[in-house]
């Protein structure tokens, strides 16, 4: 098949994008577009995944909706009904996907079949945020495939960035990086050893995933939202779901910004703030000292100059120019992703899905790569240890002439088991008709030996009956000839 769907997944998001052989990707939106966030609606025979499910969940609605998807399906007990059948809450990703898979079909190629005939070849690929954790990555993967669906495949995000980024040289490939990324108001610290998929270390700042005054000004939206309606939020997680709306009002020229915000409960709410608040707030700030020890501890631990290190900062959240300038007083290289960076991500990923022949596994060019691919989602696969050879037969001197004597054709040599390795194909087997070849003559017995052995079968021979007399042929006698007939009388 010459087409894809690439899914991103985060904790608290859902990302699509798809592409046709011969043409450019596109988002895969359905009416929430295409980024929607991971709430789920079940009720009856109905499903809803997005921002409906989101504003019942957070209005109280635990019944029949669901969210923080991956701390859900750690209990094993949690289960939803659809369409009369019980189904774990883990598959409630599964029939999100789907709705957005058959969508795909429908409107975008036009099919009017059903899902089912196209899981066993439908491409499908994954990407996954670095908030993400490796057995949560490998539960995704074992859902799809454990479905039927037999080409699916996982790519790394950070592969391409980097790629993307050493393409445009912004980065030097070769040495170590710190990538800091902010993900629902925290902050992410990964440590590479050079531009590749996986970090050697990391670390995770809760609430220090944003630029300070990003994230301050989300508090003074939530704050002004609460008085003015007089409702009850969650703060923490309110200000995580603001932090957008924070960026566009920081984002104002004026010295009062002012507009509309939608809480996460889905209250509409018109909100006016003054910087002068927001900078008298930075002056008690502290959290850049909490991020410059937790980038200290991370390079002393792994032995790396500070001065050696690029440091990377990806996402909206940290990409601003103020958390840029903050962390250049201690750092020298500190590199801001372009605006374009995630749509160069995707351009090379899907390169490299076409370059693949829409098939997984083989999006490899190089060994490297290949690590790359699989993301690590499979442990290292030990070399197979083949298995030992059987005992070879004892065969003792002493029981040759018993063999000889009573004319038992010696054993086949064994067998050589076949050996190979994991990756390795199995030979087909070669029906070659040939006897095994003789044994080699064995020593000659010792003489008491063979007098203990040979002297019985001498006396059972000898006590045997005789052999019946041979058959003599008899051949028929022919009958005389009938005698003359008389002489007739004159």
């Amino acid at each position: 098949m010459n087409f894809c769907v690439l899914i991103k997944i985060s904790r608290t998001s859902i990302t699509f994008w798809c592409q046709q052989q011969a043409a450019i990707f596109e988002p895969l939106a359905r009416k929430e577009g295409n980024v929607i966030p991971m709430y789920f609606y079940v009720n009856g025979n109905d499903f809803i995944v997005g921002k409906f499910a989101k504003e019942r969940f957070l209005n109280g609605d635990t019944t029949c909706c669901y969210g923080d998807y991956f701390k859900l399906i750690e209990d094993p007990s949690k289960y939803f009904t659809i369409f009369g059948n019980q189904k774990h809450v883990k598959f409630l990703l599964y029939y999100a996907v789907e709705q957005y898979l058959s969508h795909f079909l429908n409107t975008v190629l036009y099919k009017n079949d059903s899902i089912e005939e196209y899981r066993n070849s439908f491409p499908l690929r994954f990407m996954f945020s670095s908030d993400i954790v490796q057995k949560e990555r490998l539960l995704v993967m074992s859902i799809f495939s454990e479905s039927g669906y037999d080409n699916v495949d996982t790519l790394s995000y950070l592969t391409f960035l980097f790629q993307g980024l050493n393409n445009q040289k912004i980065i030097n490939s070769q040495l170590p990086i710190i990538l800091l990324t902010g993900l629902d108001g925290n902050l992410y610290i990964e440590l590479f050893s050079e531009a590749s998929s996986f970090p050697i270390d990391e670390e995770v700042l809760d609430e220090q995933g944003a630029d300070p005054r990003i994230k301050i000004m989300a508090k003074m939206l939530y704050e002004s939202a609460i008085s003015s309606n007089h409702i009850s939020l969650n703060e923490k997680n309110e200000i995580a779901h603001l932090l957008h709306s924070a960026k566009d009002f920081l984002d104002q020229a004026s010295a009062i910004p002012r507009g509309d915000i939608t809480l996460s409960d889905g209250t509409n709410c018109y909100v006016q703030l003054k910087k002068k608040e927001l900078n008298d707030r930075l002056m008690y700030y502290s959290g850049e000292e909490k991020i410059f020890r937790a980038i200290d501890n991370l390079l002393k631990k792994n032995s790396i100059h500070e001065n050696k290190v690029q440091f990377v900062l990806n996402g909206e959240a940290v990409n601003t120019s103020y958390f840029i300038e903050r962390l250049k007083k201690k750092f020298s290289q500190v590199i801001g992703t372009p605006t374009n960076i995630e749509n160069e991500v995707l351009k090379l990923a899907f390169k490299n899905i076409a370059e693949a022949n829409y098939k997984p596994f083989l999006s490899c060019a190089n060994k490297a790569q290949k690590k790359i691919c699989l993301d690590n989602f499979e442990p290292k696969s030990a070399i197979l240890q083949p298995p030992p050879p059987p005992p070879k037969p004892i065969v003792k001197t002493i029981l040759e002439p018993l063999r000889q004597a009573i004319n038992v054709p010696p054993p086949p040599p064994p067998s050589k088991p076949a050996l190979r390795t994991i990756g390795e194909p199995l030979k087909p087997a070669v029906n070659v008709h040939k006897p095994p070849p003789p044994l080699p003559p064995p020593p000659p017995p010792p003489r008491t030996a063979v007098k203990i052995i040979v002297e019985p079968i001498k006396q059972v021979v000898s006590n045997s009956p005789p052999p019946p007399p041979p058959r003599q042929i008899v051949k028929p006698v022919s009958p005389p000839p009938p005698p003359p007939p008389p002489p007739k009388r004159r």
